[in-house]
């Protein structure tokens, strides 16, 4: 009989056990082990806070010992899925409750063993999810990174994990007949899309949709310390991602408008530590409060700006900007100079080029709307409460998609209007429209077009001499709009609502 040691299950037991869970809890279970090595005992323990959705991993704690985990992209899902229907998802409850007449207040190991038994009708336990993920590990890394994803004491508890069942070579024989030349081929031309969906704690929705990249790559930006600029129209999710971004030392800021009252009362805001030592050191002398604000607010902007760098730690201090779109001269000057201090990450629609000489040292996401898969997803979820009034579904996610070419607050605000109605009928839903997400229309290519065939007949006006009358004509009204090219050309792009 073998002992549990020694025992994982193929990727076809793994395959149906994840298909028989149809409880979004014991799938989450489940994959918790499968894909993170769990101990049942760990699973149980874990409290909400132990979930990091924006950084993509798990906080495991086992015998006064922390470790931390990546979470694969099916197990965040997972998870994600799970969130949405926890009674209390407060930082120290328990991401697994006990029941109502419980005498603790987290699942049971019992009953996860019970369950996950009757699950994979006896193929399959606690032990044996958790030796099938060692099994992975310990075969495709150095054993001190395996150590560490298990929570090991030693390696000699590691090392057990290499040893080869039979089951390993059934799993080596069956990879042989898995995913052909054919299969790969398809996968590659035809990927399957996964939409990428994780919960977040501010915002009009309590979820991201799509944006992994971006997400990923505002992280990575922000562990080293690399100023970042977010770009995109109305209601792509800049403010989305900057109100759910909780990295390091934060000061969040409206914007530039009025330099000089933004950077006083950053200046004040770090004085609120210990003003009295702060004003002895920058001004010499003692101050109370009132005159240490009078003084902060008479001070130039470059002063106070010198200030703040000298009263911080280079990259002590991440500063989020809602908005740099209308930033004035003063307030790029000031970024020019607080850009190699501070950790700076901003938003804008777009940034003229007269006014981007503090870009020099940014990296820069530009968020896009949504595909059409991830716009459904939205639709899906945000009109939940209202689905017993719509008529036709299908024509409804049209309908709205097609109106705001996946502009996730544009859907929101449609589906916002409709649920106001008692009933969503056909006639209710065709009726509505969302101006704001009408595309702009630019006339300069027909203009260019127009002008350019002006220049082609007083060319050929001339090569035919005399007879070209009519020609002539219409070659001078192109000198007329040849005078006023520049003015017609700016007035060329409109937005029409």
């Amino acid at each position: 009989m073998y002992r549990n040691d020694f025992i994982t299950i193929n990727s076809h037991q793994q395959k149906i056990l994840l298909q028989s869970a149809k409880s979004k809890k014991y799938l989450a279970i489940i994959l918790l082990m499968l894909d993170c090595g769990l101990r049942v005992t760990e699973v149980v323990k874990l409290q909400c806070k132990h979930i990091n959705f924006s950084q993509n991993q798990i906080i495991v704690e086992f015998r006064n010992k922390t470790r931390t985990i990546p979470l694969t992209q099916r197990l965040l899902k997972s998870l994600a899925d799970y969130w949405h229907f926890l009674q209390s998802s407060n930082p120290e409850d328990y991401l697994f409750p006990a029941g109502e007449n419980s005498k603790v207040q987290h699942i049971g190991r019992k009953q996860i063993w019970r369950k996950i038994n009757q699950l994979s009708k006896g193929t399959a336990n606690p032990t044996i999810l958790r030796n099938t993920f060692a099994n992975r590990i310990v075969q495709e890394n150095e054993l001190p990174v395996a150590k560490e994803l298990l929570g090991n004491q030693s390696l000699e508890a590691t090392e057990k994990h290499m040893h080869v069942s039979d089951t390993q070579k059934e799993i080596a024989i069956e990879s042989i007949e898995q995913d052909g030349f054919i299969t790969r081929l398809y996968r590659k031309f035809f990927p399957i899309q996964t939409i990428h969906i994780i919960p977040t704690e501010i915002g009009i929705t309590n979820f991201h949709i799509g944006r992994k990249e971006e997400m990923q790559k505002l992280l990575d930006c922000g562990k080293k310390k690399i100023n970042l600029l977010i770009t995109g129209e109305q209601g792509v999710g800049k403010t989305h991602l900057l109100d759910n971004y909780n990295y390091g030392k934060l000061i969040r800021i409206g914007d530039l408008s009025t330099t000089k009252k933004m950077i006083a009362g950053l200046l004040l805001h770090l004085f609120e530590t210990d003003k009295q030592s702060i004003a002895k050191t920058l001004y010499e002398k003692q101050l109370n409060k009132n005159d240490i604000d009078t003084l902060v607010y008479r001070e130039t902007i470059k002063r106070m700006t010198d200030m703040l760098i000298q009263i911080t730690e280079q990259h002590e201090y991440t500063l989020l900007i809602d908005d740099v779109t209308r930033i004035p001269p003063t307030g790029v000057i000031a970024l020019e100079k607080l850009k190699n201090h501070f950790h700076i990450i901003c938003a804008a629609r777009r940034i003229p080029m007269t006014k981007s000489s503090f870009l020099t040292n940014f990296e820069r996401i530009e968020l896009k709307p949504l595909s059409r898969p991830e716009s459904i997803e939205l639709i899906n979820r945000v009109s939940q409460p209202i689905l017993q009034k719509i008529e036709d579904y299908e024509t409804y996610k049209n309908h709205i998609f097609e109106n705001t070419n996946g502009n996730p607050l544009f859907m929101i605000e449609m589906i916002e209007r409709y649920s106001k109605e008692p009933e969503i009928t056909l006639e209710v839903i065709r009726d509505y429209r969302h101006t704001s997400a009408l595309k702009e229309f630019d006339f300069s290519l027909v203009l260019v077009i127009i002008l350019s065939s002006l220049m082609v007949l007083r060319y050929i006006s001339g090569e035919l001499g005399d007879d070209s009358g009519a020609m002539r004509l219409f070659g001078g009204i192109f000198l007329m709009f040849a005078l006023f090219a520049r003015n017609i050309f700016r007035a060329g792009v409109r937005k029409y609502v």
